[in-house]
């Protein structure tokens, strides 16, 4: 294994576990390793890193964005949606990463509808759908930093 192996590979498992625990930017981890891997060895395979990158960038959007979406299928509206994405970009990155997002983006979608529809049944529905959402993305988010660690290993092998 080449000196930045090690390396690259500790960056690629820390991805799959921080994707799951909070505090952790999982897919900035894999991020970082596949640019390590890119710049830094002798072959780095076009191929992975295309793929290692826009997967990592992908699990990274899936992790800001993926309460809001849930939120518009738990019945809010598409302003209520966009806040959700704005505030839970602000909650990842000054409320603590994945706990702030999620907060962030639950108190910004039952507030909002709340406040449109008069009925807290409305917001309690579109934030828990919200919530769900954001956890749920952890698990998307496993899958996808998961098969940048396989990619990686594959490389190896080959």
């Amino acid at each position: 294994m080449e000196p930045f192996g090690s390396l690259i590979l500790v960056f690629l498992v820390a991805g799959v576990i921080g994707s799951i625990v909070p505090m952790m930017p999982g897919a900035l981890f894999s991020l970082a390793a596949v640019l390590i891997y890119f710049f830094q060895t002798d072959d780095p395979g076009l191929l992975f890193t295309v793929f290692g990158a826009l997967t990592a960038v992908f699990a990274l959007l899936v992790d800001w964005f993926a309460g809001a979406v849930a939120a518009k299928y738990g019945g809010a509206s598409k302003k209520t949606s966009m806040a959700a994405a704005v505030t839970g970009l602000l909650g990842f990155i000054f409320l603590g990463g994945p706990i702030g997002l999620a907060i962030a983006v639950s108190v910004t979608v039952f507030v909002r509808e709340y406040l449109i529809h008069g009925r807290s049944g409305d917001g309690a529905k579109a934030a828990v759908y919200a919530t769900i959402g954001v956890l749920g993305s952890a698990f998307v988010q496993a899958m996808l930093t998961g098969s940048v660690l396989l990619a990686y290993l594959i490389a190896l092998a080959f």
